[in-house]
Parts: structure tokens; sequence; C-alpha cells
């Protein structure tokens, strides 16, 4: 059970439609249908597959009813691009992200008090934290509540005072008459071709992962080839199955214990096991560990004197 509440905007008031979801931590099991605890150990690790899957179906929406294209624009930062409107002029972007230049700011202050305090640079997961506590920090009281034609009126003076009334009806002819992309034939061989670059995408960032974060690759793939919404509840759970079969389990041997009735779920599994936690790797990256166990076992390396490290350590102290 969820609520779903859109927003049209951020705190600062720029455009930026979204959808917030309450979900009820209680569930109706189909055993017996009593109400219990629902297991939220599963759906914080499902969040970024659930993001992905709400990215996509908003793009392949606004897509099929708009007319529109979304294409990749890479960050300077080295995490995922992001999805833009085609033909949006990026002044407008500039414009309208004022609490990311607000949260942009304040990490990057966050990062360099850390490395003084740890002679180190944050490693991307500690810049990811570092970045959440800048959006806590820097996030304004909300505003008071506006129609969304006072919404619109306020965005689109905005716009004018940057590009013109010329500039925007060009901007707007041109956001509206794209050239709709080629979509392809979700066939069996879009599923053998597709699902190793989703494999190869997810072994770029981690070395063994779950089926919520090949679900979330496989929504990232699917979206930059156009898919229809209707089409996307077809392709994903096959791209998902084929990926996964491709990629080795690093579940322990079955130890041949088979729990009573009572303690499986309607769908046989235990109660004991944690839905989908299964972990996966590659042979690509077992391999690459392979090599590095290698090269870390050999001696036949040039070696430092110690007192060449120390004099390092202390020339590095000095300046």
């Amino acid at each position: 059970v969820a609520a779903a509440f859109t927003h049209r905007d951020t705190r600062a008031g720029d455009p930026d439609l979204h959808t917030h979801v309450a979900v009820a931590n209680k569930v109706q099991a189909l055993v017996d249908g009593q109400w219990r605890a629902i297991d939220a150990r599963v759906m914080h690790t499902a969040i970024t597959a659930a993001s992905e899957t709400y990215n996509t179906a908003l793009e392949a929406h606004l897509t099929a009813t708009l007319g529109v294209r979304f294409d990749d624009i890479p960050r300077s930062d080295g995490r995922l691009s992001v999805r833009e409107i085609a033909s949006v002029d990026p002044r407008l972007i500039t414009l309208w992200s004022t609490r990311r230049k607000e949260i942009t700011l304040r990490a990057g202050e966050l990062a360099q008090a850390f490395q003084d305090d740890h002679g180190r640079p944050p490693t991307p997961g500690e810049r990811q934290d570092l970045y959440q506590v800048a959006t806590l920090e820097t996030r304004e009281a909300k505003h008071e509540p506006r129609s969304r034609s006072e919404q619109r009126t306020t965005w689109r003076d905005q716009a004018i005072a940057v590009l013109g009334q010329a500039g925007l009806d060009a901007m707007l002819s041109g956001v509206f008459t794209q050239r709709a992309a080629r979509r392809p034939s979700v066939d069996a061989e879009w599923v053998r071709r597709t699902a190793p670059v989703v494999i190869a995408n997810v072994e770029e960032r981690r070395a063994g992962w779950q089926t919520w974060h090949v679900r979330a690759e496989a929504l990232r793939v699917a979206r930059t080839q156009g898919l229809l919404p209707d089409e996307l509840e077809v392709a994903i759970p096959q791209l998902v199955e084929a990926a996964l079969s491709s990629s080795i389990s690093l579940d322990p041997p079955d130890d041949g214990i088979r729990e009573p009735a009572v303690l499986r779920r309607t769908d046989g599994t235990s109660v004991y096991r944690v839905t989908g936690s299964t972990r996966y790797t590659s042979h690509r990256v077992l391999a690459a560990e392979q090599r590095i166990i290698d090269a870390a076992s050999r001696t036949d390396g040039r070696k430092a004197s110690l007192n060449s490290v120390d004099l390092a350590l202390l020339t590095e102290l000095a300046n």
C-alpha cells in the first residue's frame, strides 16, 4: 500500500517534476490474509531499481505522449550521465539548477574539510555521504504554495528573460519536433544481444551484484533505446533473466536442509532467505581478481629500502 504525491518544483521554486511515494510498512500475507510488517531489507536494497523504474516509465510516457526525446548528458564528477530533454537550452537548465548549485558548493566545502582532517580526499562512497549531508544542510524552508498557472507564468517569464520571446518559441519548436528514435524489435534476439551490455555496465562499477543492480541497469539501457511503456513490462524481466543467467552465483553450496512447508513462502523459498539476496559476479571479474592475487605473490620486483621510505615521508611532511 502506497500513496503518491506529485510535485512540480524544488524548494527553491525551480521546475522539477517528480513524485514522492510513501510506502506503508505493513503488507498482507497471501497464506492467511494477516497484516504483518514489511521486510524493509528488501525495500532498501531495491531502492535504486525502484528509482530507475520510475525514471524509465516517466521518460517513456513523456516520449509517447509529447513526442520529446531524451539525451545522455555526461557529468564531470564521474557519476552516471543525466537524461535531459533534447533541444532544451542549457542556459535554462543552469538557471533552474539553484538547489544543485547550492548543494555542489557545500559538498565541495565538506570535501575540502574532510581532506584537511584525514590527509586524503574522500572516497566515492564518502563523497556521496558528504553530498547527502550538504543536501540537508542547504535545505530551505518550503515556499508558499503556488498554483500550476502561477508556476508556469513565473517560469515562462524567467525563460523569456534569458532567451527572449523569439528564442523561447524557437526552442519549444525544437523540443516538440524531434525525430522519433528508431525502436528495436523486442524479441529473443534483442534480449540475447542486449543482456551482455547490461552485465558489462554493471561489472564496470562493482565486483559483485544482486538482481536489483541488474534490473536498474537493464532499465537504464532499455530507456536509451526508446522502448514504449508496454514494451518495458515485457522486456525488463526477460533482460534481467538473461543477464543473470550469464553471471556466476556466489551462493554457498546447498546444505541439503529442507524446511517444512510451514517455513516456506508461497513460491517455495525458505522464510529464512532474504528475497533477492543472491550475489553474482562474472568470469571477467574473477579473472581480474586472480591477476591481482598472482601479482601480489610475486617477489622479484624492485624494492625500496626503509631509509628511502622514511626520507619520502619526511619530505612530504616538510612540504
